[in-house]
């Protein structure tokens, strides 16, 4: 039983430090739309980052309400574990994507906080599911916390549909399939963004099911405060190397570009930290964007540069991811390696619990 418990710990590791390579992958190579409404393109990239979570959360949530439904019907402690387990871990991803969400919308809508349905009704689910840990604390009766709580989860899942059909039915800000239809049926994109809402989805039902099992008293394999303090690490090694332009200084929003024929870039107007200027090239240089150049509005064509955010370095033009991406990818491994230590405990009464 005990090499059964240290073979699912490791297949946890293993998956989980594979999502976060995937996640990284995706921050560095994948693909991201060509123009977008607002912002720089490149926060689009959280595509692959944010919306993972996001699934993640809802799928923990349904966990959640289909385990407390087993327990008022059949009763049952592992059960009871495994709806404490699921609320908890889905609680962790909400909060992640909240405030992954509010990174990303600060570059994509203009501000960090729009109320917009998604996001007020992310925050509202939050809410919902922080009442269940207040009930069930606040009842000394365990027979009695592990009934209502129940009840209340499987009531609080209502939040669930909400929060996911409410930008469907109601003019907002948020970024739909519908509206990316084109670019994510790209085989490239296509693959990255499945990888990871895959890896994402199981990562995230082992560490409940781990966690249900902690609940159950399964003593952690030594082991898991290293690999825990090792995830945290490497996000933060991950986050440096992200936001390494922006400590290097002279990062630049592209708002005009001069360019010949074959589309490369001959010069940009650039805003930064010493107001607009141009910036020369020394000779022409193809653009790093791809295809160099899309149709505007009025039929004109317009470089794919334009809005992106930019470092020059040694005349080459070099496209800089926006900060949200290095942050939420960083934030992924310190997340799971939280979780991982949270696990490696040994507590008394319960998961987290001293």
């Amino acid at each position: 039983m005990a090499r059964r418990g240290s073979l699912l710990y490791a297949a946890a590791v293993i998956l989980a430090a594979l999502d976060v390579a995937a996640a990284v992958y995706a921050a560095y190579h994948a693909p991201f739309p060509l123009r977008v409404s607002l912002g720089a393109p490149t926060a689009y990239l959280n595509i692959y980052l944010h919306i993972p979570m996001a699934w993640g959360s809802y799928l923990l949530y349904t966990g959640a309400f289909v385990s407390a439904i087993i327990y008022l019907v059949r009763g049952g402690e592992k059960w009871d574990r495994l709806v404490q387990a699921f609320v908890t871990l889905g609680t962790v991803y909400a909060v992640f994507t909240l405030v992954s969400g509010m990174a990303w919308a600060s570059e994509s809508w203009g501000a960090a906080w729009s109320w917009d349905p998604r996001e007020t009704g992310v925050l509202l689910l939050l809410l919902a599911y922080l009442v269940y840990f207040a009930l069930r604390s606040s009842i000394p009766d365990p027979d009695r916390a592990a009934t209502l709580s129940a009840a209340y989860a499987v009531a609080a899942y209502a939040m669930v549909p909400v929060s996911f059909i409410a930008p469907r039915i109601t003019q907002s800000l948020h970024p739909t399939m519908a509206s990316f239809g084109e670019f994510m049926k790209r085989p490239e994109v296509a693959s990255i963004f499945g990888a990871r809402v895959l890896l994402a989805s199981i990562v995230a039902l082992l560490l409940a099911y781990l966690a249900a099992r902690r609940l159950g008293g399964e003593e952690p394999p030594a082991w898991l405060r290293w690999v825990g303090l090792g995830f945290i690490a490497a996000g933060v090694v991950i986050g440096l190397a992200l936001a390494s332009p922006y400590l290097g200084g002279n990062v630049y929003r592209v708002v005009g570009a001069t360019v010949d024929e074959k589309g490369y870039i001959v010069s940009l107007n650039v805003v930064g930290p010493e107001g607009n200027k141009t910036i020369r090239l020394p000779e022409p240089q193809p653009s790093p964007i791809q295809p160099p150049f899309y149709t505007g509005k009025g039929g004109e064509k317009v470089s794919s540069i334009v809005s992106e955010l930019v470092r020059v370095e040694n005349g080459r033009v070099v496209v800089v991811r926006h900060w949200s991406v290095a942050l939420n990818a960083a934030a992924y491994p310190v997340v799971l390696g939280i979780v991982f230590l949270l696990l490696s405990r040994r507590p008394r009464r319960g998961f987290g619990e001293e």
